[in-house]
């Protein structure tokens, strides 16, 4: 067995033999064809193999039978590096494209992949270097000038961007994402309608594919069709939530639709997304507020928890205490209180959440003890902060002086304490620069 067979078997089998079904070992009668012929008619039957996501052992098998016998057959390595790709072994794959670049330096398609490739390992200086290199060798190649259009889209050179994406469309090879790309300039230069027929040309191809779907939510939403927009925006944000802009647009769409249960989980991302301990988005905020008070109680709770979950293991903790000061705002006081205690786990010294926590104790549970503990917190860490200051002042004088103090007794009495369970000492965690 190959060093290479033993680390793709080590690596792939085990996820091979659970995600992807075994097909049938391609065979050529031996003797009927030489090498090099019986190397191109498996080639092509393994490009068709790989384009309808049928791999198998048996396709690995083959390729490195071919590699083994034709070292510098570059299409051998290629599609090698497209199972890699599809296997999620980013690394091997890259390898894979480089040398299949090597050997076949006039092929278009090895470029291509291998730029692909160095994008997704981040070597983003890397590929913009070999499309430069690319289209240089291949003027007129389609795919090398929808990756040269990408690139200068990116820089903003919009006008070089287009000419780049109309000469790669007239040259009529489909390409899935190219039509998507020229349609978002199109969608920034205010032609909506141009925008929503070249995306839906990418959605003809791929119903569910994230960026034709969510420039043409958008497209729609820009000429008033909210409730309409939905439904492709939706199915963007459930593969790329975090894709910068979208929760809002989608949380908007669906605030303007009054389609409040959808708004939910995508206006609580928006907060998270933009929230910092110094300070908040006011207009994500309001929005948040405006659907919790069109939301049933249950509902928001299913909702924060949906949204955290998204978010990864260590949430910020601006997130949670935006999420805190939002619910305190509709009267959510538990809730409220839950997101405070979450947030100081992220960022024990935070003094402003040990004082929203503490005015939750005070005032909505009335547990004094607690609420004194938690201004003694906040104090220490902002002993400059006048609000805080008043606060634990204030609440210390009332508890030196309640049991003369009958109207307090008779308030506790009308309003009796909620239980709470009390706030512990987080333990030290990452800190939010540190977290998603």
């Amino acid at each position: 067995m190959t060093k290479r067979r033993s680390n793709f078997c080590s690596f792939v089998v085990p996820l091979v033999s659970a995600l992807i079904s075994i097909q049938p070992q391609l065979s050529l009668s031996a003797g009927a064809a030489s090498p090099a012929a019986s190397s191109k008619t498996q080639l092509d039957n393994i490009e068709k193999r790989i384009e309808k996501d049928e791999l198998g052992e048996d396709v690995y098998a083959q390729l490195d039978e071919i590699i083994q016998r034709e070292p510098n057959n570059y299409r051998a390595h290629l599609y090698l590096g497209n199972c890699y790709d599809k296997l999620g072994l980013p690394e091997q794959a890259l390898e894979e494209f480089k040398l299949a670049t090597k050997f076949g330096p006039s092929e278009p398609k090895t470029f291509v992949e291998l730029v692909k490739a160095q994008i997704k390992m981040g070597q983003v200086p890397s590929a913009m270097g070999l499309i430069g290199e690319a289209k240089k060798k291949f003027p007129n190649d389609p795919e090398v000038l929808f990756w040269s259009g990408n690139f200068l889209q990116s820089k903003g050179r919009w006008e070089e961007a287009k000419t780049a994406y109309i000469l790669a469309m007239s040259q009529k090879k489909p390409i899935l994402g190219l039509p998507s790309a020229f349609a978002e300039i199109k969608l920034l230069e205010g032609d909506f309608a141009q925008a929503k027929v070249l995306a839906q040309a990418d959605l003809a191809k791929d119903p569910n594919y994230a960026m034709a779907n969510r420039i043409y939510g958008l497209a729609l939403a820009s000429t008033g069709k909210f409730e309409q927009s939905i439904g492709p925006l939706s199915k963007a944000y459930e593969q790329q939530p975090f894709k910068q802009g979208l929760a809002e647009n989608l949380a908007a769409c669906a605030v303007w639709a009054g389609k409040w249960k959808i708004a939910l989980e995508p206006s609580i991302l928006a907060l998270g997304a933009t929230a910092s301990l110094d300070s908040n988005n006011p207009k994500e905020k309001s929005r948040l507020i405006e659907v919790f008070r069109h939301t049933k109680p249950d509902d928001i709770e299913m909702g924060i928890k949906s949204a955290t979950i998204k978010i990864g293991k260590h949430p910020p903790g601006a997130y949670f205490f935006a999420l805190g000061d939002v619910l305190d705002g509709v009267n959510l006081h538990r809730l409220a209180m839950e997101q405070y205690k979450r947030g100081l786990q992220e960022e024990p010294a935070f003094g402003r959440g040990w004082y929203r926590l503490g005015k939750d104790y005070e005032i909505y549970a009335k547990d004094y003890q607690q609420a004194l503990q938690c201004y003694q917190k906040a104090h220490a860490f902002r002993m400059k902060d006048q609000e805080i200051s008043m606060a634990l002042y204030s609440l210390s004088d009332k508890l030196a002086k309640r049991d003369k103090d009958w109207s307090w007794k008779l308030k506790d009495m009308l309003k009796p304490p909620k239980k709470v369970e009390p706030a512990t000492e987080p333990e030290a965690t990452a800190s939010a620069d540190a977290t998603r």
